[in-house]
């Protein structure tokens, strides 16, 4: 990224709820195909209110949806809501449209004010992007249960993105002394170590979490965000790819993996064709809703010539960065305006 834009907006990973909280089961019904004359056409976005609910197509699952997870409906059938971004359904009762989901988790807080309860409205609030909240609903979960250990680990996730690094560690270092042996809350703590500048540290957690679960993508991508840090830009795409290939979900991994393509300065490692393709698919991942991921298509678009769609993704983007990352996307827009790439800068 530029120097508007720290490498962070692209590695965000999404940790959160790595420990069941012991949620109900959805009760088992038939699930429907997706061209039944009973299905009606849908317009909505709901958020998942369920630990790991099942997403189905006929008898057999086809992913699990973690709790507060934002999702894109697309048809109903009876009980079933049609999830296209995971060709799946899942049922009705185990999401809320997105704008009932606090009035949803404040009920739940109302009728019964538990630690899981304060939780679960946390989980919903990172979502929603209102990080403040989430700290606030997190730390009442912590004072009713201080073994709470999912509200520690996504306090910290949380203080990340608020960018207190050094409370996110302090709380990831709590996860992990508190006998965790779970590759998440490693990772976690070598993304906290690598906000703060101390990338030896960070693959020394990432190398414990690979140790614990060869085959944990977040431990790959963070990897990845690790080893571009250092400069070793081929180690990182291909860090990403194993995460993709892990887990081809992972949008983070995907986004990351076609900036680098796409702006890299080593024109050896450079592929727009490839870029476009991987910023494609987490585009379609999000909904084409999220700035960073928007950007990333359009510098990939640039990179293969195609200035006016550059151009289109670009002013998408801007519509929806924040006040913060605005003005990074709006230099590189200006660069595709007069027919230019954006290359990152060559580390001196």
């Amino acid at each position: 990224m530029s120097s508007e834009i720290s490498l962070s907006l692209k590695r965000f990973p999404v940790l959160l709820v790595w420990l069941s909280v012991g949620l109900a089961a959805a009760t088992s019904q038939d699930t429907p195909v997706t061209d039944s004359p009973e299905t009606k056409p849908v317009d909505s976005r709901v958020m998942v209110i369920r630990v790991d609910a099942e997403l189905k197509s006929e008898s057999t699952v086809v992913g699990k949806a973690a709790l507060a997870e934002i999702l894109n409906g697309g048809m109903v059938n009876g009980p079933w809501l049609w999830i296209p971004d995971v060709k799946g359904w899942i049922q009705q009762s185990d999401v809320v449209p997105l704008d009932r989901a606090m009035i949803h988790f404040t009920a739940q807080i109302e009728q019964s004010p538990t630690s899981r309860a304060y939780f679960e409205r946390g989980a919903a609030h990172i979502s929603l992007g209102d990080y403040k909240p989430a700290v606030a609903d997190f730390s009442k979960a912590l004072e009713l249960d201080p073994q709470n250990l999912p509200a520690l680990n996504d306090r910290g996730t949380t203080y990340r993105r608020l960018g207190e690094s050094e409370k996110a560690k302090a709380d990831f270092d709590k996860v992990i002394n508190a006998g965790t042996r779970h590759p998440a809350a490693y990772t976690n703590r070598g993304l906290a170590w690598l906000d703060l500048g101390n990338v030896e540290q960070a693959m020394v957690d990432l190398h414990v979490a690979l140790e614990l679960d060869e085959k944990y993508a977040p431990a790959w991508e963070a990897s990845g965000a690790a080893r571009e840090a250092m400069g070793h830009t081929a180690k990182a795409i291909d860090d990403y790819r194993i995460a993709v290939e892990l887990d081809p979900s992972f949008t983070l991994a995907w986004n990351n993996r076609a900036w680098l393509l796409a702006t890299t300065p080593d024109g050896s490692l450079r592929n727009g064709r490839q870029a476009v393709e991987f910023a494609t698919k987490a585009c379609e991942m999000t909904g084409y809703q999220k700035a960073d991921v928007l950007d990333t298509l359009a510098a990939a678009h640039a990179e293969s010539g195609q200035f006016e769609q550059a151009i289109r993704r670009a002013k998408e983007a801007v519509a929806k960065a924040d006040e913060h990352h605005k003005p990074g996307i709006e230099a590189r827009l200006r660069l595709y305006e007069s027919g230019r790439v954006y290359h990152q800068p060559a580390s001196r």
